[in-house]
């Protein structure tokens, strides 16, 4: 409702007739008491622009209460919602939905640890058990230090938490001065009691009109140098805080890379285009040691492996065959007390190793005295025709083809490829090989620091550079086809926030919208984000598949190149084209032919669309406790544990942790911290909900991350430094387009003043990265030097210490992150005796141990790494195919009659596994001693690597390092550079050999005192330091 006195009439109705072509709305009430009808700011926000070319004289009496919100639409039917009605209507949608998830996660937290909860039950390295109180596991997970993060889980989990927390607290110190500052402004600009006599606002110098006749309200000139002022203050606070984020993350990555530095992957490089004479492992070997970087500890070449990774996956589809073939003889659980699944594999394993021909046979002899009736086969079409024979044997002896097959396959020879791994016996070396120039040929012999063997994309390592750079091309060429394909549907989408438009697609609806006014605010305020966000669910797949297609040769690469994909498309589609497309849809054509004029139209269309952002991030808050709640998790839960899954290896492959892709989780985020700086000067209300957002969202995946996610390797933080740079293209479209939104006012003497900014933040940027980026990369040379220094008293403290009693055998076992732990022996008398080790004893010091639950005994871990070989063992860069630690035959588990008693039935019993009615995961009670018996455990734990690693890096030869292989199994050789002990966050951020706060921030010349500059960036360090501690 828009308040005008009466000799405005007639000026309305003309207005409204030349530019709407209908009359105005009959009935006109008049109200002398103003105060009963004034409106909220946020009405009057939306109604205002209506009017923007009449110069409303606004007096205490006599006031003109007119209808102008039909002027957006050309429903003369029913007058569309404002924006009070659109945010009520979407609250009212995701509130009730957001917290009956949260409730429902409270719920189910205690009840269903096997999916709510699985790292916590993992053999080590699992998190502090939380409280079994409905709410009181939030205050215990907000206290967990971001150490324990790194510990338990690793640098990249520690970057995505750093970044949200970085976030609100930015988004908090912005909102604080918008709602004491700038929100007093915007309404003292809008309430007419504020004026003079005159009805002239106080802030009035020169009122300004707009461009366009509707293009925006008519706002004073006061408020438009509030923007000005809000987006430098929003610009410089953006600046300080993710400095200090990039500070702090560049010393935690130094020190988490430098207590690794022993280990394989800290030591080696990946090269690619290889040339033809030194694609063997002793050339490549000797030319990386004639460059006199260091000792050469072992060179590898890829080999090319195809027809012996089919072999791999043909004998794990007939190993699953035989299992199931199992579980259809004897149940699972099996509840026969004669019964003995140890014994029956190890006669199996036996006599694969002896006689595969008996292999059959003997478990036969073992299991016969279990009271089951042997299945049978048809060996001709279809199971259907032909003899009919054992069917336990028939799959064995396809089983057995196939694993001597490979047996063989694994010792033969390979053609070369020209992509290969030195390691060097020191950090140092491998740092200086990967910063400079090998061969003058161009691209030959590349050379970068090498991912960890588990995060190695081997699929395409046997990529040619040519091929590469082809992929490269075509794949880049989808994205842009794929991205402004995406327009249309996404405009089509934008379109329904106008009912006239609807009404051509589905005028019933339309009809029924006018009808019920509570249909018609979802339509326009909730159905739309709604709309948006699961059209672009589809977008992840497809831009993962289209990194792999590309030739990356990385898994944490491929998941960043994701992200870059997946970003762009969503800054194009939802941000640009939405903004365009969502008022303007019926003129996109004119818009299109003049592509000069999009910035200004862009500027234009700011506060109109407002209302889908400010939706848009509501939503996300409200998705965050479906997400906690893990439908889609839960959804695959069910069809694997309840459906498909028989034998204990699809039970314990349908309990996995789920694996989190960083590469699809970081777009949208990004894109949210986007849309709340755009929109941070015009629609201050959008920071209240843009620090809601990422708190929860801390919570949210600081919970999933330590007792749900599992991430097999490690990128140790890289996804930082490419979140750095969107957010400062985020930054450069918000300055773009206040200075587009200021020269439509015709404020140009404004605009100019924001243009520094654009000239700062390009400085800005440049002047990070150089400080930054390749210390984010790279470590330096003087800090390797002072850390070997550091390690060299230490040996001599431990060569000083008396040695322990027992026997002469000294076995030591360094955990492996996300699990897997390499168990290295210095005594050279177990060289011996690797060979005769069995693929089970390899996965005695793996990770994911959970509890044995009513269908499985999670004694393997699962195939997602590589086909048919399981993740473990990855801990050298021969080629799995060649090493990787091959699945044995996995028989049902044993349980006894009142085991299967004392457990729910049907459905609940397949998913929910041991979790029994009277019995609960965690005790209460118990919270308090575990989490003390916890902390201790970790710190013995950090001591215990420490030794280990100095005692590994003495004893352990160039055999041992290199590995030894054989058969169904690898010797676990080294450790990937992942969820590693650091030191405590004070230590590692405040070290004195570090510049202070003041100083780092002194090299941004601000002209400010420097005394006042200590005492402020003490103060602001506070808030927007200690992200990662």
């Amino acid at each position: 409702m828009i308040k005008a006195s009466e000799r405005h009439i007639s000026e309305i109705t003309d207005y409204v007739n030349k530019n709407h072509g209908y009359d105005v709305p009959e009935v006109i009430s008049i109200d002398s008491q103003l105060e009963k009808t004034y409106k909220t700011l946020y009405d009057l926000e939306m109604e205002v622009p209506l009017l923007s070319t009449m110069d409303l004289d606004m007096t205490n009496n006599g006031q003109l209460i007119f209808d102008m919100s039909m002027l957006e639409s050309n429903d003369t039917k029913g007058t569309p919602p404002s924006k009070k009605d659109l945010l009520a209507t979407q609250l009212a949608f995701v509130l009730p939905i957001g917290t009956i998830f949260f409730l429902l996660f409270c719920f189910l937290r205690t009840r269903w640890s096997v999916m709510y909860a699985p790292r916590s039950r993992l053999g080590r390295l699992a998190p502090k058990p939380l409280p079994n109180t409905f709410f009181g596991w939030i205050g215990p997970l907000l206290k967990i230090p971001e150490s324990d993060v790194l510990n338990l889980v690793g640098l990249d989990a520690v970057v995505l938490l750093a970044f949200f927390k970085m976030s609100y607290k930015l988004f908090a110190f912005c909102g604080f001065f918008a709602l004491i500052i700038l929100s007093p402004i915007k309404i003292y600009n809008i309430f007419p009691f504020f004026g003079n006599d005159d009805g002239n606002n106080l802030f009035d110098g020169n009122s300004t009109d707009p461009q366009f006749p509707d293009d925006g309200p008519t706002e004073s000139q006061g408020i438009l140098v509030s923007y000005v002022v809000f987006t430098w203050v929003f610009s410089l606070a953006t600046y300080y805080f993710t400095f200090y984020n990039y500070r702090e993350f560049s010393e935690v990555r130094q020190r988490y890379y430098l207590h690794w530095k022993e280990t394989l992957s800290a030591r080696t490089v990946m090269v690619t285009v290889i040339p033809r004479s030194l694609q063997t492992d002793s050339a490549l070997k000797e030319f990386y040691s004639n460059l006199n970087l260091g000792t050469v500890e072992s060179a590898v070449v890829y080999r090319h492996v195809r027809k012996l990774r089919h072999a791999i996956e043909k004998r794990a589809s007939c190993l699953r065959k035989l299992e199931e073939v199992y579980v259809e003889y004897l149940g699972n659980p099996c509840v026969d007390p004669n019964y003995n699944p140890d014994l029956a594999v190890h006669a199996f394993e036996q006599a694969l190793n002896e006689d595969p021909s008996t292999a059959n046979s003997k478990t036969a002899e073992v299991l016969d005295k279990v009271k089951a009736k042997r299945p049978t086969i048809r060996t001709g079409f279809l199971g259907l025709f032909g003899e009919k024979v054992d069917k336990i044997g028939y799959y064995t002896d396809s089983f057995i083809y196939y694993d001597q097959l490979l047996k063989r396959g694994r010792y033969g020879s390979f053609v070369s490829t020209s992509t290969g791994f030195v390691t060097f016996k020191d950090i140092t070396s491998a740092q200086i090989a990967a910063q400079i120039l090998i061969r003058p040929e161009p691209f030959q012999c590349n050379t970068e620091l090498a991912p960890e063997p588990r995060d190695v994309f081997w699929y395409n390592l046997n990529i040619r550079k040519r091929e590469m750079l082809v992929r490269d091309f075509v794949v880049n060429i989808c994205i842009v086809f794929l991205v402004f394909f995406w327009t249309g549907p996404i405009s089509f989408f934008a379109s329904l926030l106008s009912l006239s438009s609807l009404k051509k697609v589905f005028p019933w609806l339309a009809e029924l919208a006018d009808k019920n006014e509570f249909l018609k605010n979802f339509i326009q305020g909730t159905l739309p984000p709604l709309a948006v966000v699961s059209f672009n669910a589809l977008l992840p797949i497809i831009m993962q598949f289209l990194s792999k297609l590309q030739g990356i040769h990385s898994r944490s690469m491929i998941e960043y190149s994701t992200f870059s994909k997946y970003f762009f498309f969503l800054l194009f589609n939802v941000l640009l084209v939405f903004t365009i497309a969502g008022t303007f849809f019926n003129a996109l054509e004119d818009i299109i032919n003049d592509i000069p004029g999009i910035p200004l139209t862009l500027a234009k269309n700011l506060p109109r669309v407002a209302p889908f952002f400010i939706n848009y991030v509501i939503q996300g808050i409200g998705l965050f406790p479906s997400r906690i709640v893990m439908i889609k998790e839960i959804a695959l839960a069910y069809f694997m544990r309840v459906i498909f899954a028989n034998t204990p290896r699809d039970f314990a492959e349908g309990s996995t942790p789920p694996l989190v892709d960083y590469g699809q989780e970081l777009a949208p985020i990004v894109l949210v911290f986007i849309l709340v700086l755009v929109y941070s000067s015009l629609t201050p209300i959008i920071l209240l909900f843009g620090t809601i957002y990422f708190f929860f969202g801390y919570i949210c995946f600081k919970y999933l991350l330590l007792y749900v996610y599992f991430h097999p390797y490690e990128s140790s933080g890289l996804s930082w430094p490419k979140i750095f740079r969107r957010i400062m293209i985020g930054v450069y479209i918000f300055q773009l387009l206040m200075i587009g939104y200021m020269s439509l006012r015709k404020s140009f003497h404004l605009a100019v003043i924001i243009m520094p900014l654009i000239v700062i933040t390009g400085v800005y940027t440049y002047f990070v990265n150089g400080a930054y980026d390749k210390s984010s990369r790279f470590i330096p040379l003087e800090s390797i030097r002072e850390d070997q220094k550091k390690l060299s008293d230490d040996r001599i403290d431990v060569r000083s210490r008396p040695s322990s009693q027992g026997s002469g055998k000294k076995v030591v076992t360094i955990d492996a992150p996300k699990g897997s732990s390499a168990s290295i022996s210095n005594n050279n008398e177990n060289d011996n005796n690797v060979k005769e080790s069995s693929p089970r004893d390899v996965l005695e010091d793996d990770l994911y141990h959970a509890d044995p639950d009513l269908y499985t005994d999670y004694i393997q871990p699962p195939m997602t790494l590589y086909k048919g070989v399981l993740n473990t063992g990855m801990r050298n860069y021969l080629s799995p195919s060649l090493v990787g630690v091959l699945p044995w035959l996995w028989l049902p588990v044993k349980r006894t009659k009142q085991d299967d008693e004392n457990t729910y039935g049907g459905m609940i019993r397949r998913l929910l596994g041991m979790n029994k009615s009277q019995q609960k995961i965690s005790q209460s009670e118990q919270t308090v001693s575990a989490s003390i018996e916890h902390d201790r455990q970790i710190q013995q734990a950090a001591d215990a690597r420490m030794n280990a690693a100095i005692e590994v890096a003495e004893n352990v030869n160039d055999a041992e390092l290199s590995g030894s292989f054989s058969g169904h199994g690898t010797a676990d050789t080294s450790e990937p550079v992942t969820e590693q002990f650091m030191e405590e966050p004070e230590q590692m951020i405040t070290s004195s050999e570090e510049p202070s706060t003041s100083t780092a921030i002194n090299q941004i010349a601000f002209p400010i005192k420097k005394s006042r500059l200590r005492k402020m960036t003490d103060k602001l360090g506070i808030i927007a330091g200690k992200n990662f501690s």
